[in-house]
């Protein structure tokens, strides 16, 4: 282990084995992002569009039952630690990269089916405060590196041979508390990365990086300062904006034939006092769409103004195409935090419609068919008045679907036309803790910016569902018993993937949602799936481990220790 300039730490173990993996291993070219190979898992969603799918069937309906632990690689465990593992591993040729929840990345060789060998890890330095609460969705491939971004707001270009840094950009500034954990993603010559930290008061920013450099191209700030269009529905007499929220938790989707990008942003800051800031509040609980090139704002929709519930929109983009009304439309479709499956044309960033998709639902009275805005927005005011909106006063009862597509892709299958989420209903009761710009300025980097007081949860009625994308329909459901945070994987061979926090691994059928197989692994899931095949067969690998299932409400649940362990199924 040796210390590095560059604020990390490298081990490297198989040096030979490295070595090796150079000549087997293809360089990630564009061209491949476009058209990923399915025994390969390029992207944290599979593809450019979100889709969460692959196209391999060797494990199918018929046979998922027979599904068995192929091996486990133990990345480590820390009972003491807060954080949460949340990553999706890439696969390329045979060799598997992942991050857990300290962001630390390793390089797995495992082209053999039988064990995994870890290459080399790079363990960058971050905070302990920051660690202890951390996490990290996964890293990006592009020519011969792996871009991995951290909470401490660096971005680094690691060899992918022997995990040296090739360039560092520390894009994030740390003293305002500003950081990652949303997954780069790697397109055309250049990485794309988001600010992720809007719940401790850090105003949310996108940027565009030169690959080959890591040199800055382009930003574009999600909360726009003085002389930026949209600045003027914050508040004129304070600067509050500057630790506004609107940040990016998953890395975005992205069309080519459009070079556009799609971002759905965050709640603004402080989550739960909007008497604090007045006003619309772009561009928070939005979709964004920008020019991948220059970081320009082709459109944007705003989805929840003024937000004072925490309603981020955060859940990535999927693009598709659809018929809806007789014609064949270019839509992105996503599963609202609120509760909503919703669909845009993502083109012109017109509101088509908008399905729900949970049972208790009151924080609004429904979403306008034509504006697709609340029914109780009112542009002429700068509070709104929600439903169930809070106050500074006295508590307020609320239910939504809060956890519906909190920090969790969901899956499309384009054969059968079918969308997949975790779908939770929540109630709450918060009240509002007033807020000023001296509290913000003094405390930004600091959780405690949420200035929300919550009194009262009930979380119980949890589900898979798959949904019809051109209406956002549900076609299929099935109750699971604890909150899942573990997004689905959908494939060829009529399986659906996901974890849940009690330690289960499942397999879902993609038809009805019966469940075909499950394993308890003993270890809780928040991670999300990915597929691979090496030396034509198929295997199915997940990150386990996480501090949330000792904080659920759920005592059973309450047992499970922090771990990092990496789980890969065959048959």
């Amino acid at each position: 282990m040796s210390s590095r300039s560059c604020l990390c730490l490298a081990t490297l173990a198989g040096g030979l084995l490295a070595s090796v993996a150079a000549y087997a291993e293809g360089t990630v070219t564009y061209q491949r992002l476009l058209n990923p190979e399915p025994q390969n898992w390029l992207t944290v969603f599979g593809n450019y569009q979100g889709w969460r799918y692959s196209a391999l069937d060797q494990i199918n309906k018929s046979n998922v039952s027979g599904l068995k632990v192929a091996f486990a690689v133990t990345l480590g465990v820390r009972p003491d630690m807060q954080g949460q593992n949340q990553a999706i591993p890439l696969v390329n040729d045979g060799f598997l990269y992942v991050t857990d929840q300290t962001s630390t990345v390793s390089k797995i060789d495992v082209s053999s089916g039988r064990a995994g060998t870890v290459l080399w890890t790079v363990n960058p330095s971050i905070p302990p405060d920051l660690i202890r609460s951390g996490v990290n969705r996964g890293v990006a491939l592009t020519g011969n590196m792996v871009i991995h971004n951290t909470m401490s707001g660096m971005v680094m270009a690691l060899n992918r041979d022997n995990g040296d840094t090739i360039w560092e950009n520390q894009s994030g500034t740390l003293a305002l508390g500003e950081g990652f954990d949303a997954n780069p993603l790697a397109v055309k010559d250049m990485v794309i990365v988001g600010q992720s930290f809007g719940d401790q008061g850090t105003r949310g920013w996108i940027a565009g990086l030169d690959g080959a450099t890591g040199k800055q191209r382009w930003r574009f700030n999600t909360v726009p300062g003085p002389g930026e269009p949209g600045h003027e529905t914050w508040p004129s007499d304070n600067d509050i904006w500057k630790y506004g929220g609107g940040t990016m938790w998953m890395g975005p989707t992205y069309d080519a034939d459009t070079s556009r990008l799609f971002v759905g942003t965050s709640n603004p800051s402080p989550a739960y006092d909007p008497e604090a800031r007045p006003g619309d509040n772009l561009y928070t609980s939005s979709t964004v769409a920008l020019n991948v090139d220059t970081g320009k704002l082709d459109w944007y929709f705003q989805h929840f103004p003024n937000d004072g519930n925490e309603m981020d929109e955060i859940s990535p983009r999927l693009i598709y195409d659809a018929e809806i009304d007789g014609r064949v439309r270019k839509v992105i479709g996503w599963f609202s935090k609120i509760g909503y499956y919703d669909i845009m044309d993502r083109n012109s960033g017109e509101f088509i419609s908008a399905a729900q998709v949970v049972t208790k639902l009151d924080l609004t009275l429904g979403i306008d068919p034509k504006t697709g805005k609340p029914v109780e927005y009112n542009p002429g005011v700068k509070l709104q008045q929600y439903n169930k909106h809070i106050t500074r006063t006295a508590p307020v009862a609320w239910c939504a679907g809060h956890r519906t597509a909190s920090v969790f892709p969901p899956a499309y299958h384009p054969d059968l036309r079918r969308a997949y989420q975790m779908v939770a209903d929540q109630c709450r009761t918060m009240q509002s803790v007033p807020t000023t710009v001296a509290f913000m300025e003094k405390n930004a980097g600091r959780a405690s910016t949420t200035q929300g007081k919550e009194t009262g949860r009930i979380t119980n009625e949890t589900k898979i569902i798959a949904v019809d994308p051109a209406t956002g329909k549900t076609v299929a459901s099935n109750p699971i018993k604890y909150q899942s945070m573990s997004g689905p994987l959908a494939t060829k061979g009529g399986v659906v993937f996901a974890g849940h926090p009690d330690g289960r691994f499942s397999a879902y059928d993609t038809d009805t949602l019966k469940e075909l197989w499950y394993l308890n692994l003993g270890t809780p899931f928040k991670a999300h799936a990915a597929t691979y095949a090496v030396g034509g067969k198929q295997y199915v690998a997940i990150l386990g481990g996480s501090s949330g299932a000792s904080q659920s409400p759920d005592p059973e649940l309450k047992v499970f220790k922090n771990s990092s362990i990496l789980w890969v199924f065959s048959l």
